[in-house]
């Protein structure tokens, strides 16, 4: 019979070999999206902020990429840098970090809504538009080119 000891390490192992040496991804989770009403003509009035958490198991996910899916249409993406988040000894040493960004889609302009659904919203379970208005999604993807799973904002109105 073997002693526990013995069972609780190899537990430890296939755990680790199941989980390590894998793609280390970045998350995000939606934290606020403002406002909730845009006008496309009104320069005053059509950036939309998204405040994200994120986590990073490696660390570098700074000077990667976040992608954000207006989903009224097809194609209609923005792409923003993400600034350096972590120090190049945290990044080497592989730190886990997070905290919180701030993602500004700027001049949110007029788009004839598509009879469908996006493909990549609707991957990420936004369905049709409520009342006109419709979600915006949000992808990390870190220095190495590991994407996040996405998350969705409620429902924005964009008026023209």
């Amino acid at each position: 019979m073997r002693s526990p000891l013995f069972v609780v390490p190899a537990a430890l192992l296939i755990l680790c070999l199941s989980g390590c040496g894998g793609e280390v991804t970045p998350t995000v989770e939606i934290v606020s999206a403002s406002p909730d009403k845009l006008v496309a003509s009104d320069d005053a009035k059509d950036d939309l902020a998204i405040v994200v958490r994120y986590a990073d198991p490696d660390g570098d996910l700074g000077q990667g990429t976040a992608r954000i899916h207006d989903c009224r249409a097809e194609g209609v993406v923005t792409e923003l840098a993400i600034p350096r988040l972590a120090n190049d000894d945290a990044v080497a040493a592989g730190a886990s970090i997070e905290g919180e960004l701030t993602l500004t889609v700027a001049d949110v302009g007029a788009v004839t809504p598509s009879a469908k659904v996006p493909v990549a919203c609707a991957d990420m379970g936004v369905g049709a538009p409520q009342d006109g208005a419709q979600a915006f999604c949000v992808v990390l993807t870190d220095a190495a080119g590991n994407e996040s799973e996405g998350a969705c904002t409620k429902a924005i109105t964009v008026s023209p």
